[in-house]
Formats: C-alpha cells, structure tokens, sequence
C-alpha cells in the first residue's frame, strides 16, 4: 500500500474530483502548474528531493484537475453543441458509431456528425459554404444522440446516414435521480435529436474489427436459439452478450425484484468471471501462467469487442490487462498497486470515467475483494476450496458496494445478498457452458447440443432458484437521505467504511479471544 503508484493515483483521482466542482478559471490552474514545475525543477538541481516530492504530488493533483477541464467541456466553435439555438429543423450528416437500437417503433442511436445544412442561412458562423442545392452546409464535430420515430432499421454500425430535425440539449437529473444529461456527457455526447426521417447515404464506413465483431455476435444470438428454448435461450443471451432483446419481462422482472439484474447486463462481474473461466481451463491444460496470460488477454479483448465494447466491460478488461501484465513483469507486485495502475490508466484515457456507476462500482468491489476475501474464506472453511472462494469473493463484493447501490438506486435489495451468494457460482457455470457450447458449434452441432442440454438444466435451475426468492418479497432499505442533500448520507458512509476497514481486525480479536477461552 506504500508503493508510490497508489499515491500517485489517488493524487490524480483528487485533481479530476477538484476541478469538476472547484470553479477555478482553466488559465489560473494553467498558471500554477506552471509555476509549480518551475519550482520543483530549481529545487531537484539544488538537491532539495524531499521538496520535489511533495511538489510532484501537488502537480499531480493540478494535472489530474487541468485533464479533467480539457476533457469534459467542448471548446472546438464548430462543436455541434453550438447549433442547438437554431429554432428550424436541420439536417445533419455523419456515421451509426453504435449498433442501433430498436424497442417497440423507436429507434436509438448515436451519430458521430460530420457536416451539417439549413435553407436559410442560419448556420452563418465563418465557414459555410453552399452545398449546390440552395441549402447552407457546415463541416461540425461531435456525437448525437438520435431518436428515430420511424421504425424502419436499413442501416447499421458505420453506416453514413442523413437525419433532420431539431437539436436539443439533453434534460438534466429525472426522477428517482437519475441525471440523464450528465450521463450523456460522459460519453462525450452533449446533444439529442428527435426524427422521424433517417437516409442511408452509404454503407461500411465503421471499423471493420467491429464490424466482425458484430457479425460473430449475431451468429452466436442464431446458433443459442437453435439450441436453446425460450426462456434459457433469451436469459443465456443476456448473461453472455448482454441481448435482452427477447428476454420475457415478466423475466426480467424477478430478476429485478430479486437484486439478480446486473447478471442480465454485461459488465466488469462478466469479464471478471470469464477471467476465472480462462485461467482455470488453460492452467488445467498444464500452460504455464506466461503462456496462459498471453493466451487469455486477446480472448478477454474479443469478449469486450463482441459486447459492443460498452465502457463498463472495456474498463474492466482494461484492467484485467493490466493485471496480467504486471504480473507477468512481476510475480510478487501488490493486487492494490495493479488496481491502482489500471484506475490511472483509464482514467488517462478518459478522466470522464471516474464520475459514472460502473467505474465507482468496479474499482470499489476489486479493492473489497482484495482487502476482504482472505479473511471471510476462514470464515468458510468447511466449504469445498472453489465454494469457499466462490461465497467470499461474492460477498467482500457485495458488502463493498452496498452503499454506491444506495446512493445510486436509492434502495438496497437484502434478499439480494443471499441470492446473489448463490447465484455466482451458478452463472460461472453457465457462462463456461455457454462459450463451450458456441465454440463446439463451429465444428459439430450434436455435440454442441449435448452441452448445451447440460446448460438448459443450469439455466433452469437459475430461473427456479430466482423465482422461490421472489416470493419472498424482498424488502428494500430505501430513501437514507441526508437532509437537504439528497443522497446516502455521509456520515453513514464513514461509518460504513470505516467498518468494513475494521472487519478483519474484529476477526482477527474474535479469533484471538476465542483461542484463549479454549
């Protein structure tokens, strides 16, 4: 925990926190960073290091601030952000950088634009030119996020296509809390369109790594329903690709009611898992740990790839890679010095991260993990070694993220800490069946059945053992508010902490008292 890297990190993560709420003008901050590096190099050359440390650290934070400002707001003029006052429809030009999304007769997308156009002229801002039918036409950047009303989906990912309608800025915080804007714009996207009108203009202008990543995933969905019968082909799908497209919602309701949905959404606890499955099958083919590694961090990188690269499942392999790499330099290095590497390293990608769910989620359930599990696996001895593992693991996990849940869903789902105990392991097993199943596929239909008869019995056995814990009611710990704050208050949250922090000296006094009263 001493190793300078985790400092460094959570120096950088306190100058991304700064300079999203201190309203410090971008040149001031500019101006004391330099100032600072100026000192701490007038220092090092008169021998002064214990100074430089600690000016390098105040850089750091001033870094971590400046990056942070420089990522979030748009500053380009031609930004398409810029156009929202315009009171007449527009039409706007650009690529699907998504793969659209049809629920019901509505159509969601989001379009990275290129050139935008009006007939009166109202686009008038140094750069327009006549596009050669009357209308004024502007080259623009940014991304948009596209509501199309008119449910006929002929285009695709990277396809060029041509919308019209009228800019929005997307609508702030909506009931129950969520902020729908801020969500956009940490993905970059500060602007909606609603249309009923979208043009093909030309096909294949994506990345053609997504693109066949696109069309593997279809023909996994094709070769699950073939072998699979509704509800476990629909439920296999969403556990292993996050298509919940045909999942029933009377489904997908007792997995809510149960606090089981986050399995039906691929995130970091899918890649997390898949990472199990790896490792376990290659070291059980007697591969060396270098070998394995290599093996695992391209298949982990696909898997990202064919869930649509989402940010939650890109960070999590993200880190996964970054893992494995110091632990191929470094058999030895610390778990919280790895977790600490791969947080600096996304957010050096995009400093935006740190203010979503997923991300808050992911790096606080891995540190319980690594701080909690060795001490709750001695509470479960008697268990079998991958059962034992299995419970810790999902319950340092759970116990770490109690609150983000709160905060962020406004309720906690008891009945979920049991059922989510059971469940883990339970989804290992279908997560490891379901990729085998796909692969044998490829080469033998029958024997890809044969395992896929065995995953039906998982996936049933899933469903009937979230629909007894649904009838339990599960009663939901909802609304702890701090006065005039509105969210989980504070001082609960240093308690909470505090106490998990404390949990393995309490085992440890426990175990201690209870060896001398023997």
């Amino acid at each position: 925990m001493n190793k300078p890297i985790v400092g460094l990190t959570l120096f950088f993560i306190a100058g991304i926190v700064l300079g999203k709420y201190l309203s410090l003008p971008f040149l001031s901050l500019y101006l004391t960073f330099l100032l600072l590096f100026g000192l701490s190099v007038i220092f090092y050359l008169k021998g002064k290091r214990s100074l430089v440390v600690y000016l390098l650290f105040s850089l750091i934070t001033l870094a971590g601030s400046l990056y942070f400002r420089y990522s979030y707001f748009p500053h380009s003029p031609s930004h398409i952000i810029n156009f929202t006052s315009s009171k007449e429809a527009l039409q706007i030009t650009g690529k699907v950088i998504n793969r659209p999304q049809l629920k019901g007769r509505v159509i969601r997308f989001i379009m990275e634009v290129e050139k935008i156009a009006s007939k009166n002229g109202s686009l008038k801002m140094g750069a327009e030119k006549e596009n050669g039918s009357g209308k004024i036409e502007k080259e623009v950047k940014g991304k948009v996020w596209v509501i199309s009303y008119l449910p006929l989906l002929n285009y695709d990912y990277g396809d060029e296509v041509k919308v019209e309608g009228k800019l929005t800025l997307p609508k702030g915080e909506k009931e129950g809390g969520f902020n729908w804007q801020k969500y956009l714009s940490y993905q970059g996207i500060w602007v909606e369109l609603g249309t009923g009108k979208v043009e093909l203009i030309k096909r294949g202008r994506g990345n053609p790594l997504m693109k066949w990543a696109y069309r593997s995933r279809d023909r996994m969905v094709r070769l699950i329903e073939h072998l699979l019968p509704q509800p476990q082909s629909a439920i296999l799908k969403a556990i292993m690709l996050g298509d919940k497209d045909s999942l029933p919602a009377e489904v997908k309701n007792t997995f809510l009611k149960t606090g089981t949905g986050h399995i039906l959404v691929v995130s970091g606890l899918h890649v997390g898992l898949i990472l199990f499955i790896l490792l376990v099958f290659f070291r059980t083919l007697g591969l060396s740990f270098e070998l394995t590694s290599l093996l695992v961090m391209p298949l982990l990188a696909y898997y990202a790839v064919l869930t649509g690269l989402r940010p939650p499942v890109g960070r999590a392999t993200l880190m996964a890679g970054v893992g494995l790499g110091c632990l191929l330099i470094n058999r030895d290095i610390s778990p919280f010095v790895i977790l600490s590497l791969a947080a600096l390293f996304i957010l050096a990608l995009s400093p935006l991260s740190l203010f979503t769910a997923s991300f808050q989620l992911s790096f606080i359930a891995v540190g319980g993990i690594i701080y909690l599990t060795p001490h709750l696996e001695k509470r479960f001895k008697r268990l079998p070694l991958w059962l034992r593992k299995s419970f810790a693991i999902s319950l340092a996990a759970q116990l770490s993220v109690l609150p983000l849940l709160a905060f962020y869903f406004h309720q906690i789902p008891l009945i979920g800490l049991l059922t989510n105990l059971l469940i883990t392991p339970l989804v290992t097993i279908i997560l490891a069946l379901g990729f085998f199943s796909l692969a044998l596929g490829l080469i033998t239909l029958g024997g890809a059945q044969i395992i896929a008869n065995a995953n039906w019995l998982a996936l049933t056995g899933l469903l009937r053992l979230v629909n007894f814990f649904s009838f339990s009611q599960s009663r939901t710990i909802s609304n702890l508010l701090c006065p005039g704050v509105g969210s989980f208050s504070p001082i609960l949250l240093i308690i909470y902490y505090g106490g998990l922090v404390a949990l393995p000296y309490v085992f440890k006094i426990s175990r201690s008292y209870v060896e001398l009263k023997k």
